[in-house]
């Protein structure tokens, strides 16, 4: 696994088809003990629907993996939301879909798409990022080289993640493995081998 996607800012959305209104809710979460905690807070919210339905993938392999129909005719609404999610590769999300019968029966195929659709929708509009596997390291510089290290750390697809200043100047960065031999042959050069690279650890970082 080299990268996946989360929602990281809560997001509410609303479509109607046929009289049935379908409010989606995305939210961020770290686990499934998360994942049921903040579904219990949308079933109480709407309590008064005709069903919450959800799905979410709460690990970043994708082996944790929950749904459920609440009520629809069985694979019409938590499975095609799950399929949704997992084409996209969108982990650490809860999805739920809640719907309120508008009178008008969809039937089967109508039911998929239209949570299909819901998912979707909310999706195109959420602040949807994406994690990339990383090495985590530390540049302690010189005052005057920071600026141009800074700027070398992004121009190599990199991210400066915070900056320290005392005697000398500690970077703190994130940079692809791939890039990341080539990122420190470039430091040192510039700072003709005067320059401390550490590294931190391996994790997921979003490059926004």
């Amino acid at each position: 696994m080299k990268s996946y996607k989360q929602v990281v800012t809560p997001l509410e959305c609303e479509i109607t088809i046929k009289k049935s209104k379908f409010i989606t809710n995305l939210i961020p979460i770290e686990n499934s003990e998360q994942a049921e905690r903040e579904l219990l807070k949308i079933r109480k919210k709407y309590s008064d629907a005709t069903h919450n339905c959800y799905a979410y993938i709460s690990n970043i392999i994708a082996t944790e993996q929950r749904f459920s129909d609440d009520g629809e005719p069985q694979g019409t609404a938590g499975i095609p939301m799950l399929e949704v999610i997992k084409k996209r590769e969108v982990y650490l999300t809860l999805c739920v879909v809640t719907r309120y019968f508008g009178g008008v029966k969809l039937g089967a195929n109508g039911l998929i798409s239209a949570y299909t659709d819901s998912v979707s929708l909310a999706l195109e509009k959420a602040d949807l990022r994406t994690f990339v596997f990383s090495l985590i390291k530390r540049a302690e510089v010189a005052y005057s080289q920071a600026p141009k290290i800074s700027q070398m750390i992004m121009d190599n697809c990199g991210r400066v993640l915070k900056t320290d200043y005392d005697s000398t100047v500690t970077i703190e960065y994130a940079v692809q493995e791939e890039n990341s031999q080539l990122l420190d042959n470039k430091m040192i050069d510039f700072c003709a081998g005067k320059i401390k690279i550490e590294f931190i650890k391996k994790d997921f970082v979003d490059y926004i």
